[in-house]
Parts: structure tokens; C-alpha cells; sequence
């Protein structure tokens, strides 16, 4: 397994090649730890409140991770 994070200034859901992986946060504002298979991947965050992010997506190739050091794919929230 591999493990990424979508850090944000918002709140959103993370949607890895089309699935919705759920939030990129928890209750009380932590970053979460996602998993998913070695690889390219499409990632996409979808903000809560309605706003928009930026990128739209983001291709990125996810392999040689572990819980502690994730891949990070960051987002904007405009």
C-alpha cells in the first residue's frame, strides 16, 4: 500500500481517480493519511462550502511511501 495527503487551506473530498476517498480532514482539523496501490493516479479535492480548487486535478505517481512520509498533493481553495 501507499499513502498520500491532500493538504488545503479548506476542508474537502478527495477523489482518487474518480472514487471518493472521503474528507482530506478530520473533525478537528487534522490532516488525513489516504491509501491506495503504486502507481499514476488522478487526484482531485472537492471543497465542502461550495468553492472551487485549485488545480482541478493533478496527475501524480505515488509509490515508495509509508504512513509517516505520504506523498503530499496540495490544494488551493479559492
Amino acid at each position: 500500500m501507499e499513502f498520500f495527503t491532500c493538504p488545503c487551506n479548506g476542508t474537502g473530498n478527495v477523489i482518487l481517480d474518480g472514487k471518493d476517498m472521503g474528507p482530506n480532514r478530520n473533525d478537528s482539523g487534522k490532516l488525513l493519511t489516504k491509501q491506495c496501490n503504486a502507481g499514476l493516479h488522478t487526484v482531485r479535492l472537492q471543497c465542502c462550502d461550495g468553492r472551487s480548487c485549485a488545480p482541478a486535478s493533478v496527475k501524480v505517481q505515488i509509490k515508495d511511501t509509508d504512513p509517516i512520509c505520504p506523498t503530499e498533493v496540495p490544494f488551493k481553495c479559492l
